[in-house]
C-alpha cells in the first residue's frame, strides 16, 4: 500500500523538526515538552510534533495544545486526535494571551504554513502572541508554503526579538497541484529570543 501523500509530507516534516530542534535543546528541555501549536487547523501534524517531542527527550513527558478559531478543523483535530496527549481549543491566537491557565512555559510553539502573507498585521499579533508563550530557552518553530512569505515572516519575528538558529529548505517539499510555485512545508526555521 502506497503512503498518503500526507503521510510523505509528515516523515519529511519529523526529520527536519528532528534535525532543526536538537543541537539547539538546552538539558532542561530535554526532560519533557510542553508544544503549543497555533493556528493548527485540522492539526495533520499532531502525531509527528509528539513523536519529534519524544524522541528529542528521550521518552519524556510531551504534551501539546493546539489553537484555531475555526470551530470545524478544531472539530476534526479533536476527532483524528483523541489518541493523543493533545489538547484542541477553540481559540483566536490574536488573544491566547488572555487563556491564562496555558501558562507560559511552553518549549515550543509552532505555527505550520503561517499565511504572513495574507495578513501581516494578523500574524504580527499571532507571532508576538506566541513568543509571550514560551519559556525562555523555549524555541518558536515556523513553516512556509514560499520563498517570499517565509523571508517576510522572519524579518517580522527579528523585529520581535527572536534570532534564527536554524533554517532549511525542504528540497523534498512536495509542489501544490496549483502551479504556484508553493510546496508543502518548503521552509521550516527554528528562532529563540536574541541574548542580551
Amino acid at each position: 500500500m502506497q503512503p498518503t501523500p500526507i503521510a510523505e509530507d509528515m516523515a519529511k516534516l519529523k526529520t527536519l523538526l528532528h534535525d532543526s530542534l536538537s543541537p539547539h535543546l538546552s538539558a532542561a528541555q530535554q526532560k519533557d515538552m510542553r508544544i503549543l501549536n497555533l493556528a493548527c487547523g485540522r492539526c495533520d501534524e499532531a502525531e509527528t510534533l509528539i513523536k519529534v517531542g519524544s524522541e528529542l527527550t528521550k521518552g519524556g513527558d510531551v504534551e501539546m495544545i493546539g489553537a484555531d478559531i475555526r470551530i470545524r478543523e478544531i472539530r476534526q483535530a479533536r476527532e483524528a486526535h483523541s489518541h493523543l496527549p493533545a489538547q484542541f481549543l477553540i481559540e483566536d491566537a490574536t488573544k491566547i494571551s488572555e487563556h491564562k491557565e496555558l501558562g507560559d512555559d511552553f518549549n515550543m510553539v509552532f505555527m505550520r504554513h503561517q499565511n504572513f502573507w495574507h495578513g501581516q498585521e494578523l500574524w504580527k499579533k499571532i507571532f508576538d502572541q506566541g513568543i509571550a508563550k514560551l519559556r525562555p530557552d523555549g524555541m518558536l518553530v515556523i513553516t512556509s508554503y514560499f520563498d517570499v512569505e517565509h523571508r517576510l515572516a522572519l524579518r517580522a519575528l527579528e523585529a520581535l526579538g527572536m534570532e534564527v538558529v536554524s533554517n532549511r529548505r525542504n528540497k523534498a517539499s512536495r509542489a501544490l497541484s496549483d502551479a504556484s510555485g508553493k510546496s508543502v512545508d518548503r521552509w521550516v526555521a527554528v528562532l529563540r529570543r536574541r541574548q542580551a
